[in-house]
């Protein structure tokens, strides 16, 4: 007989590659994927359980039956209603299954304590599922937020992390950086994987807070460009984006029929506000009761363990 727990996932992207990794590292889980389409990387894996669903609510929830989840992880990333709709119909999926009573919603942001509204299309997507979620206690669950991933301080070929300049404002190809304001700001980076193995703390963990903050290294841009550009051992040609600039494109911007410099225009916000930075004391606190055999490497330690072993 079985005993392991099955964690299910849903989201088959980027992160949850990460997840699916550390999960079969352990050796102690059930992995099932929920995905509306193919993913031969997931599907290729034989430790992973796919199923198609459409992310209604019954269809979520038969899946969580049928293969008993204990735990339900969402990598959904949109900007749209539909992030709300997918998230509260995994919310009432696991509020009406037999087994599944823990929820991870997906999150990934940064201080939400100080900073709830940015980048500010959370307000009408992750806030608003983060509104339900407080109004029921049937179902536990946590915001993992980790600020940037690091990874993308390394080539593409190095992590499961796409490239997505300019959002991220490095440019490691062409060697070119855009910071959003002076540069000196706090912004704060976990390694993809760090954050995935403080996840799979988390499915054992006896109680959750209702955000969870994980944290490599809180730093500024001209830290981190020094640091990588020490690493790699070549100038970066940086300028800098002033901060009233990216006031006058929140406003220039905000009703565009295409939503993506607005997007960029938040997403700089973000950076320059020190809203990806996360509470230290809150860091250090739960690292010491959920995650003290977890490792949260610095951007130095990312680049010298990926370089060394190919891969981050």
């Amino acid at each position: 007989m079985d005993n392991r727990k099955t964690v299910a996932i849903a989201g088959a992207g980027d992160v949850a590659k990460f997840l699916v990794e550390e999960l079969e590292h352990a050796n102690a889980f059930n992995i099932i994927v929920l995905t509306r389409g193919e993913r031969p990387w997931f599907s290729e894996r034989p430790s992973v359980t796919v199923r198609l669903t459409d992310y209604t609510t019954d269809s979520v929830r038969a899946i969580l039956d049928d293969t008993n989840a204990v735990i339900f992880f969402s990598f959904i990333h949109d900007n749209s209603s539909f992030y709300v709709t997918a998230h509260e119909a995994f919310l009432a999926a696991c509020r009406a299954s037999r087994s599944c009573k823990r929820f991870v919603p997906s999150e990934c942001g940064g201080d939400l304590d100080a900073h709830p509204d940015k980048p500010r299309f959370y307000i009408s997507t992750h806030g608003a599922v983060r509104e339900v979620l407080r109004t029921q206690d049937e179902v536990e669950w946590t915001s993992l937020n980790g600020g940037w991933f690091m990874d993308y301080v390394l080539p593409p070929e190095m992590s499961h992390m796409k490239c997505i300049v300019p959002v991220w404002p490095l440019d490691l190809k062409t060697g070119h950086v855009v910071v959003p304001g002076t540069g000196e700001e706090p912004i704060g980076l976990t390694a993809a994987r760090d954050l995935a193995r403080a996840a799979v703390k988390l499915v054992d963990a006896p109680k959750w807070d209702p955000i969870t903050y994980v944290c490599g290294e809180n730093t500024t841009w001209n830290k981190l460009i020094q640091d990588v550009e020490r690493f790699y051992k070549r100038k970066f040609e940086v300028s800098y984006l002033p901060i009233d600039e990216i006031k006058t494109a929140l406003e220039v911007h905000k009703n565009d029929d295409d939503p993506s410099q607005l997007w960029k225009a938040f997403m700089d916000e973000w950076n320059y506000t020190g809203a990806s930075a996360l509470p230290w004391p809150k860091v250090e606190a739960q690292r010491r009761t959920l995650f003290p055999d977890v490792q949260f490497r610095t951007v130095r330690q990312l680049l010298e363990d990926a370089h060394a072993n190919g891969f981050a």
